[in-house]
């Protein structure tokens, strides 16, 4: 475990606190929710990297009509353990509640929606659905990320807000039918 610096604090982690992987040499970040015994449900993407993803949003932005999908494939949610999740040499691993001045959801609402967007796919894009996205709307039930330039800071991102709650309401409505 000598290629990351594991916060002292995660041995302490609590269910629905947000576990941010950051990368010293990018400025980047994976961001995911502690879901106990170890885990976080965060967006996996294979053997791909966070260079890898931020290549294919910024060929999106830059380049509207090409997907970037040789860059990057769609994302699955899933739940891994913290200490097998593939990061660069040099990243931190912390637990990190205190960057979007929101208040946390009970623990009953995070699990929730844990179980609600397990194993969905979605497509990465840094601007409108990123790790920061998804692991804010679990933890808060709105969707924030601070990565994205020349975006005010903690500013709920609207659309993608509506768009996880309709597909959680979706679900829902298509479980209460079967």
């Amino acid at each position: 475990m000598s290629s990351r610096q594991l916060d002292q604090r995660l041995s302490s982690a609590q269910i629905g606190d947000l576990i941010e992987f950051v990368y010293p040499w990018s400025g980047l970040c994976l961001w995911g929710v502690y879901v106990g015994d170890g885990l976080v449900i965060h967006f996996g993407v294979g053997d791909e990297n966070m260079t890898q993803k931020a290549c294919r949003s910024f060929f999106q932005q830059m380049a509207p009509k090409s997907k970037g999908d040789g860059v990057l494939r769609k994302t699955r949610i899933c739940t891994q353990r913290i200490k097998e999740i593939k990061v660069p040499p040099g990243t931190c691993v912390r637990v990190n509640n205190n960057k979007h001045n929101l208040v946390a959801s009970p623990q009953e609402m995070i699990r929730n929606r844990c179980d609600m967007f397990l194993h969905q796919e979605f497509t990465f894009d840094l601007m409108n659905f990123n790790s920061e996205h998804f692991a804010t709307f679990v933890r808060y039930g709105c969707a924030v990320s601070n990565l994205i330039p020349f975006q005010k800071k903690n500013e709920v991102h609207k659309e993608t807000t509506q768009t996880l709650q309709m597909i959680m309401q979706q679900r829902l409505e298509t479980e209460t039918t079967l």
